[in-house]
């Protein structure tokens, strides 16, 4: 089989192939005044879709002459266990800073001007009217930016220089350089849909514009003199990390196509004069054809054996890469080709999607392996992170019969949440129920659905909530209960987030006995807590279990590894636990399950 994909590189570099306002030498001709928009957002922010929609309205109407920098901030950044945590010192810093004023997200500073009402920060609705007036207003200086940025020592160079061509009422101003990744991929709540088109195909929300540090003192270091002709030129240097943050559980890879160099000019530190996006420069690449593949995904489990696998792959070589043919071959068998083309530029990314692949599955598991083959024709010359797998596991989940029904309790928020059931062998929809009205408090309520399915076939239940929290904890705890012939098969709480697929196979000649439910082999208690903790474990067979704590913070407070065969009370001393509520996630060989607990004194 052979597959062929064409897409356009997702990234900005290899010159940081961004719109360019400025690189050096620097403008001595009078100039309006770049917008900077300094947008405080959060990956649990719902509505924050809506303003990266606003924000990059009004750079693409004028990218020349428009900066953005996405500033993570406040509870909604805050992240869960394992997302990425975007959050800085810097915009931390920033937010906080006298007169910005944040009070809610998404909202957001332009050029730290007051146009309206008291602070800085102002609602996305008036963004696009005072970056309009910001473009007229003239500027006294102007601002030029270049880096050279080496690959293998991951330092950055950057050559600044700001002119004046009119006095400055301040004689001493501040120039802030900051360095920005864009298209990270990464989770985003988005409700109700505000920016659909802003996702990968893997489903990843792409993060743009994101502040990752300022090179300078946070509010900029000292230009000076200031009067009419005066040229201020500096050098800064910056070792730029592998991921941000360094360390923790909460990183993300750092990749050098996707950084954007910016720079501006503040009267003091507020009220930006001007600015400049400038290019990167990466130089001291070891090889021309270095393809990367990685963060292979695919579906959790087959039943017949279907899967759509997703792929990641980096240009780490110093060549344009314009096609690449890779490899995949599943358990060992005949190996398919997959050609990309299109334009990936040194040190970007590209997302390979494969659909409709088919084998005879396995009994128990499956191996997914992709390679390359050849960069352009040609061979690539680093073997070494050429090859990616992947294990999936067929369903063990069985019906007993064809006569379903589904017991669904929504929490107060109904109208975010659906189910439904697909048939693998076509994907079409054979039952479904949901989205329902919202409850006038905090509670829940039972939707009741009855379908059949046909006998020795392969389905797929999907639930999703469109906010992304489940249908759970603070606004009542929903669950779900997929039942045949009265006999639950498979059921929890809905504490999924925004997303649970489970597969299954109906057949009427085995017993619901196959199926041992996780959720009901696992007891927490108490729950309040103060001083102790007991987990309940009663598995079936031997079996591994991972129990983290995590706390609001997204930190990890308690892990350990349990190899269990009997019932056993597994107990947690909390007494150095801080009051609040905590995570509680248990997962072994086959199955995952969480819960939350509070903390009380």
């Amino acid at each position: 089989m052979k597959t062929k994909f064409t897409s356009i590189c997702f990234i900005l570099s290899f010159i940081s192939n961004v719109n360019l306002i400025a690189q050096l030498p620097v403008s001595t001709l009078p100039q309006n005044k770049k917008v900077v928009l300094e947008e405080f957002t959060g990956i649990h922010c719902g509505a924050c879709p809506y303003g990266h929609l606003i924000s990059e309205n009004i750079y693409n109407s004028d990218p020349n002459n428009v900066i953005l920098i996405n500033i993570h901030h406040g509870s909604v950044a805050v992240p869960f266990y394992n997302e990425p945590d975007f959050q800085t010192s810097d915009g931390n810093a920033i937010a906080a800073m006298p007169g910005m004023g944040v009070s809610g997200y998404p909202e957001g500073a332009i050029n730290r001007t007051i146009f309206t009402g008291s602070v800085m920060a102002m609602n996305p609705n008036d963004w696009t009217t005072y970056a309009n007036v910001v473009k007229t207003q003239p500027a006294y200086c102007n601002v030029a930016i270049q880096g050279t940025l080496n690959a293998q020592t991951r330092v950055l160079t950057v050559q600044a220089e700001v002119y004046y061509t009119a006095n400055s009422p301040q004689p001493t101003n501040y120039l802030t350089i900051a360095l920005l990744e864009n298209d990270i991929p990464g989770p985003q709540s988005d409700f109700p849909g505000y920016n659909p088109t802003n996702y990968f195909p893997d489903g990843n929300y792409k993060h743009k514009h994101v502040l990752r540090k300022i090179i300078t003192p946070t509010f900029g270091t000292p230009v000076s003199p200031t009067t009419a002709g005066s040229l201020y030129s500096s050098t800064f240097t910056y070792t730029v990390p592998n991921f941000y943050p360094s360390t923790g559980t909460n990183t993300t890879t750092c990749l050098l196509g996707r950084l954007e160099l910016v720079a501006f000019v503040t009267e003091t530190n507020s009220i930006t004069i001007n600015a400049a996006r400038g290019p990167i420069f990466i130089n001291n690449i070891t090889y021309q054809r270095d393809i990367a593949v990685n963060n292979l995904t695919t579906e959790d489990e087959v039943c017949f054996g279907g899967i759509n696998p997703k792929f990641w792959f980096i240009n780490y070589g110093s060549d344009t890469v314009t096609n690449v043919t890779f490899t995949y071959s599943i358990n060992g068998n005949t190996t398919s080709n997959i050609t990309w083309t299109g334009t990936c530029m040194p040190y970007a990314q590209d997302i390979v999607v494969a659909n409709n692949i088919n084998f005879s599955s396995n009994p128990n598991t499956n191996t997914l392996q992709i390679g390359v083959l050849n960069v352009n024709n040609n061979p690539d010359q680093n073997a070494s992170n050429n090859t990616t797998s992947k294990t999936i596991p067929t369903t063990t989940l069985i019906s007993p019969g064809v006569n379903m029904q589904m017991d669904f309790y929504q929490d107060q928020f109904g109208s975010e949440i659906r189910w439904k059931v697909i048939d693998e062998s076509n994907g079409n929809i054979v039952a479904q129920d949901g989205p329902w009205s919202d409850l006038p408090s905090i509670g829940t309520l039972l939707h009741t659905k009855t379908f059949t399915l046909t006998n020795n076939n392969c389905y797929k239940l999907i639930i999703t909530d469109d906010f992304g929290d489940g249908a759970c904890c603070y606004f009542g705890n929903g669950s779900y209960d997929l039942k045949c012939n009265g006999n639950s098969i498979f059921s929890g709480p809905a504490n999924y987030g925004q997303e649970l697929i489970k597969w299954f196979k109906t057949d009427i000649n085995a017993s619901v006995s196959n199926n041992i439910q996780f959720t009901e082999i696992i007891s927490i208690y108490p729950n309040p807590a103060n001083e102790k903790i007991h987990i309940l474990l009663n598995p079936q067979q031997d079996s591994n279990f991972k129990i983290s704590i995590i706390n609001t913070l997204g930190q990890l407070v308690y892990t350990s590894n349990e190899k269990i065969s009997v019932k056993r009370v597994i107990e947690i001393n909390t007494q150095n636990f801080n009051t609040g509520l905590y995570h509680i996630l248990i997962s072994n060989e086959n199955n995952s399950f969480s819960k939350t607990i509070s903390i009380t004194r």
